[in-house]
């Protein structure tokens, strides 16, 4: 709702709840009635935003539709699924200094409302501590390869040494990327063309 600018009244008419639903909750300290799982994910999908993992681990799930089927992220429902996209690992670090440890199981995590349908998403973790005023490591961070960059876009950048960044995009040209790393922004790092192995726009942060 801060994050929209919206009241409790906007929320349950985007998540097509009573409003009353929502205002007693906000409204009473001590409320004690829990949410079913059905209403978790109306609110949540009228919010635009997944489902938060406490609410996903702890949630009833009274009330479950039919045709529902439980997963690690709680009831998920056939006719509306949310869509789990792995998160990448990158590193600040050249490939050379990675890591050695091999995880053994990938993390995975639900696509946030506007790239459920986007093939080109990932999401990843901020590699390290450049935009800390912006962003904190390890932040989770959403990015797709739908449209091009420009100027103004956040970008998840790889070279082809491996090594991964976050900067704003201040603008490209024919020689490469001017990139801001700076609080306020300035251009203080470019980029040549052949030096980028991967590219993405990030339209999502969240924070644990």
């Amino acid at each position: 709702m801060r994050k929209r600018d919206w009241s409790g009244t906007d929320l349950a008419r985007n998540a097509g709840i009573s409003p009353s639903t929502i205002l007693r909750a906000l409204n009473q300290p001590d409320y004690e009635y829990v949410f079913s799982q059905r209403t978790l994910e109306k609110i949540a999908r009228g919010a635009g935003e997944p489902l938060p993992a406490h609410l996903r681990d702890y949630a009833t799930d009274v009330d479950a539709p039919s045709g529902s089927h439980p997963t690690k992220w709680g009831w998920q429902s056939s006719s509306h699924p949310y869509r789990l996209i792995e998160v990448r690992s990158v590193s600040a670090l050249p490939v050379s200094s990675h890591s050695r440890v091999k995880v053994p199981k990938a993390e995975v995590v639900p696509a946030p409302f506007q790239l459920e349908d986007d093939e080109t998403a990932f999401a990843f973790r901020n590699p390290d501590e450049t935009l800390g005023l912006w962003f904190r490591p390890r932040a989770l961070m959403f990015a797709t390869k739908a449209r091009d960059p420009s100027g103004g876009d956040l970008v998840m950048l790889t070279g082809k040494d491996g090594r991964t960044r976050v900067r704003l995009l201040l603008g490209i040209n024919e020689s490469g990327l001017s990139l801001s790393r700076s609080m306020p922004v300035k251009e203080d790092e470019k980029v040549d063309f052949d030096e980028i192995g991967d590219i993405a726009v990030i339209v999502e942060v969240m924070t644990d």
